[in-house]
C-alpha cells in the first residue's frame, strides 16, 4: 500500500495507480521506514515537522505520501530516518501492543469500508482489548503506556492499575527512606530483597518425587542447546552426603551441576510468594489474579544467563516443549505456582490470556487454560492428538525419527521401575525435555521444591579451591552439601 496512490471517494477507498519510486538528492531511492503511528517526539523534530525549510527532505516527501493509505505509519519513521534527526532515534515507543486477532476473526459486524484489499479476511489484526487477567504482563512489561482500553469490555482494569501505582509509589518511598537512613549511618547495605529471590544467589528447583532417590533430578538446560530438561541435580559424589530433609534448607552451588541454577523473577505483584517450612513456594492468591504473581524464570549459568524459560512457539495447547529464550514479557514466558487449587502444590504453569481463550472456543477446539510443567507418557491423559495437532519443526521431525530408530523409550519397557506410589520412576525420565501437560494431568505434572543456593566460602588466598579438592572438602565435611533452615547464611 506505500507504493499506491489512493483517493477516498463515495464513502470508499480506492487505488488509482502505482507510485513511481521515490528519490531524493543522491537518484538511487530513498527507504521507506513503517512505525507505529503511537511515538514520542522532540520539541526539535515536532517543529522541523510542523514548519519544514523549502526543498527539505520532508517538503519533498509530503507531496508523495499524501496519498498513500495509512501514511501515518510510513512517515514519521521515513522523515526520522532520512533526516539529521537519524542519530536521535530510540527503537522502542514504550507502548505496550498485543496483537491477537485478525479483523475477520472479530465479533461482531465488520465495517466493510475499512478494508481496500480485494479479500477482506487481508484486513490486518486489532490490539487486544486489556483485561484483568492481562495485568500482570502489562505490569512487568515496563512500558509506559498501553492499548486498548474499553470500560464496556473490562470497567475495573484501570482501577485496578491506579492502585497498583499507588503501592509502587508506597514502595519508592520506603526504598528512598531506607537509603537515606544507610547514608546517614554510613553503611552500604542493599535494598532488602523479596522473599522468592532467594537472597540474590538463585534456586535449585527439584523434582519433589525424586529428593530422596540416589540421583534427585532438577529443573535444568541442556548444555549445547536451548532446551530444558529434567536432569539431575548434583555432581556424581554429592548425593550420598545429602543429610535428611535436605530440601528444606539450602545447597552449596559448587556442588551442583551447571546450568541447574535459577533466578526468580521479576514477579507480579497482585498476591505473594513465600516459602515454607517444606520447601515449597507457597503462593497465595491476589485481588484479581487467582493464580497469584507470575514470575519470569532465568537461567542463572553459561552463555544464556538471564534468557527466559518459554513454552515454545506460544504453544497454546498441551505437548508444548518448554525452551530457554530471550525475555519477551508475554503470556508464554510468566509462571505461576500451584496450591492445590488451580495447580497442584508446587507445580510450574502458564496460563491462558482470556484473549486465546475465547479465540480457541470459537474454533471449537479443547481450551486447556491452565498448561502445567511436566514429562511425556507419565500421565492419565491421552497424550495422542498433542503431537497431530503439533506442527513440527525440520529439528523435531528429525529427533523423532531418530526416537524410532532407537526404539521404546525407557518408560515404556515393561520392567520399568515404579515407585510406591505405582508410578513409573521419574528417573526414566532423566534427560528427557520437559513440556507442558494440562495441570489436571495425574502423574504427568511435576510438583517441584525450591533450594535456595549459597556459596562456600573456602577461606584460601584466591578464594577458589580446584574441583577435586571441592570433592574431597565434599566428602570429609559429610553433610556440606546442605544447610539447615537455621543457618544464618540462608
Amino acid at each position: 500500500s506505500v507504493w499506491n496512490y489512493f483517493v477516498e471517494c463515495d464513502d470508499a477507498v480506492h487505488r488509482i495507480y502505482r507510485l513511481p519510486i521515490l528519490n531524493y538528492e543522491r537518484g538511487n531511492g530513498v527507504d521507506i521506514y513503517t512505525s507505529s503511528q503511537w511515538f514520542i517526539i522532540s520539541r526539535d523534530f515536532a517543529w522541523y515537522l510542523a514548519d519544514p525549510p523549502k526543498e527539505s527532505f520532508v517538503d519533498y516527501y509530503l507531496e508523495y505520501i499524501e496519498h498513500v493509505v495509512v501514511a501515518d505509519e510510513s512517515f514519521f519513521g521515513t522523515v526520522l530516518r532520512n533526516t539529521h534527526f537519524c542519530a536521535t532515534l530510540h527503537n522502542d515507543n514504550f507502548l505496550h501492543l498485543q496483537f491477537d486477532r485478525w479483523e475477520n476473526e472479530a465479533a461482531g459486524q465488520r465495517d466493510e469500508r475499512k478494508c481496500i484489499m480485494k479479500n477482506p479476511d487481508h484486513c490486518g489484526r486489532s490490539p487486544t482489548t486489556m483485561t484483568l487477567d492481562y495485568l500482570p504482563t502489562l505490569e512487568l512489561s515496563g512500558d509506559l503506556f498501553a492499548r486498548k482500553f474499553d470500560d464496556a469490555v473490562e470497567p475495573l482494569i484501570k482501577d485496578y492499575i491506579d492502585k497498583r501505582r499507588e503501592k509502587e509509589e508506597e514502595r519508592l518511598k520506603r526504598e528512598k527512606e531506607f537509603m537515606k537512613d544507610m547514608e546517614a549511618e554510613n553503611k552500604t547495605e542493599s535494598l532488602p530483597l523479596e522473599e522468592w529471590e532467594f537472597q540474590g544467589e538463585g534456586v535449585l528447583i527439584v523434582a519433589k518425587e525424586t529428593v530422596g532417590d540416589k540421583e534427585p533430578l532438577c529443573l535444568g538446560m541442556e548444555k549445547d542447546n536451548n532446551k530444558v530438561l529434567l536432569r539431575p541435580c548434583f555432581r556424581k559424589e554429592v548425593p550420598p552426603t545429602l543429610s535428611p530433609n535436605w530440601e528444606t534448607g539450602a545447597v552449596i552451588i559448587e556442588e551442583t551441576i551447571s546450568y541447574n541454577r535459577w533466578d526468580i523473577g521479576p514477579c507480579s505483584s497482585d498476591g505473594d510468594l513465600k516459602r515454607n517450612e517444606t520447601g515449597e513456594l507457597e503462593m497465595i492468591p491476589g485481588e484479581y489474579s487467582v493464580t497469584g504473581p507470575k514470575c519470569m524464570l532465568k537461567i542463572g549459568d553459561g552463555a544464556r544467563a538471564g534468557r527466559c524459560l518459554d513454552v515454545d512457539s506460544e504453544r497454546n495447547q498441551p505437548g508444548g516443549l518448554m525452551h530457554i529464550y530471550p525475555c519477551v514479557t508475554k503470556w508464554h514466558q510468566l509462571f505461576s505456582f500451584g496450591n492445590g487449587t488451580i495447580a497442584p502444590r508446587g507445580a510450574i504453569h502458564a496460563s491462558l490470556p482470556l484473549h486465546i481463550v475465547r479465540q480457541l472456543e470459537n474454533k471449537k477446539k479443547n481450551v486447556t487454560a491452565q498448561l502445567c510443567l511436566g514429562v511425556k507418557g507419565r500421565g492419565d491423559a491421552d497424550e495422542s492428538s498433542w503431537d497431530e495437532d503439533k506442527g513440527k519443526n525440520e529439528e523435531e521431525e528429525k529427533e523423532d525419527n531418530q526416537d524410532a530408530e532407537v526404539g521404546p523409550h525407557p518408560w515404556e519397557q515393561p520392567d520399568a521401575d515404579l515407585y510406591p506410589n505405582g508410578r513409573k520412576s521419574l528417573q526414566l525420565w532423566s534427560g528427557q525435555q520437559i513440556q507442558t501437560t494440562p495441570c489436571s494431568n495425574s502423574g504427568a505434572v511435576i510438583e517441584w521444591y525450591y533450594v535456595p543456593f549459597i556459596i562456600e566460602d573456602y577461606g584460601d588466598e584466591e578464594g577458589m579451591i580446584s574441583d577435586a579438592d571441592a570433592s574431597s572438602s565434599e566428602k570429609s565435611s559429610g553433610n556440606s552439601a546442605t544447610m539447615s533452615e537455621t543457618d544464618e547464611e540462608l
